[in-house]
């Protein structure tokens, strides 16, 4: 094993510790037991930008098989979190939002503070640019991989053009809203993200990942 792969594995070893802390705090209420990651992944994504979405893109997203997802659904329902309907568009499928309580539980665990925001609330803005950059480039890693699919990030974005600007500060630019932007303001999680094609991802991707800015 070289001194490289030691050191990639202590970074892997660093990220593993931190998802079980996060997990263990961030969806954790008063003196009451964490919920099961799942759950707390199904309240995240509900009370995003897509408050409704087919029970099938969520087992995509958060990378869990389908009966797991459906055993899931059955326990947040049996609590009133979370409302299904038919998708009218697929009679075979159904859509899932959140219902009135569990707007308040994921309100509630999900405020400034808890889990991984708490930990970044106490970075600098370089060093949370930095992570932002990262997070890019490893959930790419994760999607080609097969961890899970439909993560609606910068880099994944058609409307995404890493370093086009010609601005040191500002040096990738969105075609959606047509203007720069720095590594501060990548978002892993964007409303109006459409897919890139493979080949323009991968494009994107080779290029973006390059320690120095073409």
């Amino acid at each position: 094993m070289t001194a490289i792969d030691r050191q990639r594995e202590q970074a892997a070893a660093g990220l593993e510790q931190l998802v079980h802390l996060a997990r263990a705090q961030a969806w954790r209420g008063g003196d009451g037991p964490a919920l099961p990651p799942t759950q707390a992944g199904v309240l995240r994504l509900l009370s995003g930008a897509e408050p409704e979405q087919r029970a099938q893109r969520l087992v995509q997203r958060l990378g869990v098989s389908a009966a797991s997802l459906s055993d899931t659904l059955k326990s947040m329902e049996a609590r009133g979190w979370i409302r299904r309907r038919p998708d009218p568009a697929d009679g075979r499928a159904s859509l899932v939002r959140l219902d009135r309580q569990g707007r308040a539980v994921a309100a509630r665990l999900a405020g400034a503070g808890r889990g991984m925001a708490g930990l970044v609330q106490g970075l600098h803005n370089a060093d949370v640019a930095a992570l932002l950059r990262v997070t890019q480039l490893l959930v790419a890693q994760a999607q080609e991989q097969g961890w899970a699919t439909g993560l609606r990030t910068c880099l994944g974005c058609r409307y995404f053009r890493p370093f086009a600007s010609g601005d040191a500060q500002r040096p990738h630019v969105c075609e959606y809203i047509g203007q720069p932007f720095g590594d501060l303001e990548l978002r892993v999680e964007c409303a109006e993200q459409q897919p890139a094609d493979p080949e323009d991802f991968a494009a994107n991707l080779e290029r973006f990942r390059r320690p120095v800015p073409p």
